[in-house]
């Protein structure tokens, strides 16, 4: 008869007698979007207007952000040169910068961070659906919160990260780099913070973003509406 090392008995018993606690990036993504409020609940939104404010350089600007399905955005913002506006109308990035009477149409890393910003669900939900991957890279510190870190590789090659709290699901940090041009490359880090419920909604009302490590701007959201109403020709650029 084959003696059966003590170690190996030990490992056997302990792995009967204790459920494994490792988790799959699947199993990570499926707590994110309960903890958000379902993915039943979020579907059933077909539009979101936010309004708060925009901190950078010591000041503060009013700012209002609309989206709606499946993939328009719309930000408006006052600055003491102008009204500043920066959409997508589902085909083409364009903006009004301030003070400035024409919209222009926007192009280059701009206008690719325009259209990876504007899939109404994020691209986390359904993410197989749009031909993305998602890898667990493992646990890290985010702040004094320990979370895990996916690495999401879209279907177009490129690839960003997402930070969900262990213990609540909830998303604390997404990170991406961006083309600067000339052959140069810059970290763009937000962190999500300051989560409340709206309409059963888990929603984060700060966001703080920074370049290569160093704070470019905070936003701070006062008031959200979901399924406000909004015409599709809000998102599209006016004709000159």
């Amino acid at each position: 008869m084959r003696v059966v090392p003590v170690s190996a008995l030990l490992v056997a018993v302990l792995s009967l007698a204790s459920p494994s606690v490792a988790q799959t990036a699947d199993e990570i993504i499926a707590k994110h979007l309960k903890a958000k409020g379902g993915v039943e609940k979020w579907k059933s939104i077909s539009s979101v207007k936010m309004t708060g404010k925009l901190s950078a350089q010591g000041k503060d600007l009013p700012t209002t952000v609309y989206t709606k399905r499946p993939n328009l955005l719309r930000q408006d913002i006052t600055t003491p040169a102008g009204n500043v506006v920066q959409a997508f109308d589902g085909t083409t990035p364009w903006m009004i910068p301030p003070g400035a009477e024409a919209a222009r149409e926007i192009t280059g890393p701009q206008a690719d961070a325009a259209r990876n910003g504007a899939d109404f669900d994020g691209p986390l939900m359904d993410y197989a659906a749009k031909g993305h991957k998602v890898e667990l890279v493992g646990k890290e510190k985010v702040g004094q919160a320990e979370a895990y870190h996916l690495r999401l590789i879209k279907k177009d090659g490129g690839t960003e990260h997402y930070f969900m709290d262990v213990d609540s699901g909830l998303e604390v940090k997404r990170a991406m780099e961006m083309d600067a041009g000339g052959g140069l490359k810059q970290r763009l880090e937000s962190e999500l913070s300051n989560y409340k419920a709206v309409d059963g909604m888990m929603i984060p009302h700060t966001l703080t973003q920074s370049v290569n490590g160093a704070p470019v701007m905070q936003m701070t959201i006062d008031k959200i509406e979901f399924n406000a109403p909004m015409d599709d020709a809000l998102f599209r650029m006016p004709k000159k």
